[in-house]
């Protein structure tokens, strides 16, 4: 599911400063985020989940 055209067309479809959240941990997804032009930060997660990631369109 997650992949880098997915995360540009989610990035071509957010307006600057824009959010995204994800329950999704993994460094290839926040690698993504990266590429797709987000600035990333780990949070801490839910109750079961360790981290999640949230990403502001630069």
């Amino acid at each position: 599911m997650w992949d880098s055209n997915l995360f540009d067309c989610i990035a071509s479809a957010t307006v600057q400063d824009g959010v995204l959240t994800t329950y999704c941990a993994k460094g290839v997804v926040r690698r993504a985020l990266i590429a797709a032009g987000f600035n990333v930060e780990r949070l801490p997660g839910p109750p079961g989940k360790r981290e999640m990631l949230r990403g502001r369109k630069k």
